[in-house]
């Protein structure tokens, strides 16, 4: 079984379609691998001078085409919907080891952390170019899980953000979550965590839609999430919310779909 590495995205103000003056690799090796028991797939952050990674083309593809809203974030870029794509997409695996130009480092450098917006364009260049892609967006109403207040409104520890924070996994705002049980098996403890850090955690279990945070919640809190069984349920567990004073609720909203016209793989170099 693969593990995945997940990053966090978001790109901002950058239109379907455009590619980047100035966010382009200067060299790039790609190569395909065998994937296996124990290897690392998925988007890595960039290095001071490029990329490098060794990743799914499903990947490749949702990190550089995926939700462009900053509303999306960490592992929400996974949820991108594709259709007409090849079967090998979902198979092969590349090792990819790109360089950008001196003359662009500084910028490449200098980078939202967070967004890695140089990056997504980039790639988008090298997909077009090297994979020969051409793909489209077409509108889509789509499931989304809302977080929301309970009736009898949230139960949460506001944190001591002068208190130090404990070794686990560092979460996108800087706060931390540990787990309870081998890695998380039983739950989850959050330490100055916000709502979107809950959100972005869930994201990994409900995949038949992301997870908005709409608490209205912008505080840092301390609390803890437990696995509970859902049989029946596809997703086969959950977390159990209502004890923080919260609600998990089903909706929809408006989300495109990555529509693949063309993909070749790319001779090996």
């Amino acid at each position: 079984m693969f593990r995945f590495v997940v990053g966090a995205v978001a790109l901002a103000g950058v239109a379907f379609g455009q590619t980047a003056r100035g966010a382009r690799f200067e060299v790039i090796s790609i190569n395909p691998v065998e994937g296996g028991p124990g290897m690392t797939i998925g988007i890595q952050n960039p290095t001071p001078n490029g990329f490098t990674t060794t990743a799914g083309v499903w990947q490749l593809l949702s990190f550089a085409y995926g939700p462009s809203s900053a509303a999306w974030s960490a592992a929400a870029w996974q949820l991108t919907e594709m259709r007409n794509e090849p079967g090998w997409v979902h198979e092969q695996v590349y090792a990819i080891d790109a360089r950008v130009p001196q003359t662009d480092r500084t910028a490449w450098q200098n980078q939202d952390p967070h967004t890695h917006d140089l990056l997504r364009l980039a790639l988008r260049v090298m997909l077009e170019e090297r994979f020969k892609l051409a793909a489209h967006q077409e509108p889509a109403k789509r499931t989304i899980f809302e977080l929301v207040a309970g009736k009898r409104g949230p139960r949460l520890k506001s944190a001591d953000l002068k208190a130090p924070l404990p070794d686990g996994v560092k979460l996108q705002s800087g706060g931390v979550m540990t787990g309870i049980g081998p890695r998380g098996q039983q739950g989850w403890n959050f330490h100055a965590a916000t709502m979107q850090d809950l959100a972005d955690m869930m994201i990994q279990v409900y995949f038949d839609g992301p997870v908005r945070d709409r608490t209205g919640l912008t505080g840092r809190y301390d609390f803890q999430t437990l696995r509970i069984p859902t049989p029946g349920e596809n997703h086969g567990f959950a977390y159990d919310v209502s004890g923080l004073g919260l609600e998990l609720r089903r909706g929809t909203e408006n989300r495109p779909v990555l529509v693949i016209d063309h993909i070749e793989k790319p001779s090996p170099n």
